[in-house]
């Protein structure tokens, strides 16, 4: 995962010190101390102190979530969910062994499908940056 700012390491922190640690174990959960983790991440100089909305939402963000293939379960707490006291409940989802298909890589997304749909077109246009830059020219204002 790469790390771009503060919320990436954190995401990053909590996949390195929880989910691994629990995925080699075998385990099907995760339970993540909103406030334990946040004071490891500013003793560690991750975040700095009174950041403990960001490492929330950092927990709670799709990307981490997709990521490392968690389904979040539960939070218990305020319901803000920007508490110390905040414990945020993980399933574990399986991974998929090495050269099966993900829904990323599978030829029926729709999305894939339509990669390169233009190509022909374009290339008979003299190209996609020329056609374009045709049309703005032309554009009437």
């Amino acid at each position: 995962m790469a790390t771009y700012g503060t919320t990436d390491k954190v995401r990053q922190r909590a996949a390195v010190e929880y989910i691994e640690p629990a995925r080699r174990s075998g385990a099907t959960r995760v339970r993540i101390h909103s406030g334990n983790f946040n004071k490891h991440l500013v003793e560690s100089r991750v975040v700095p102190p009174n950041r403990l909305p960001l490492v929330c939402n950092a927990l709670v963000s799709r990307k981490f979530l997709a990521d490392n293939r968690l389904r979040l379960e539960s939070v218990e707490g305020p319901p803000s969910g920007h508490s110390s006291t905040v414990v945020y409940t993980f399933s574990l989802e399986p991974v998929p062994a090495s050269g099966e298909p993900t829904s990323i890589t599978r030829p029926s997304s729709g999305f894939l499908q339509l990669r390169g749909v233009l190509q022909s077109t374009y290339k008979k246009l003299g190209g996609g940056e020329r056609f374009h830059k045709s049309q703005r020219e032309t554009w009437e204002r």
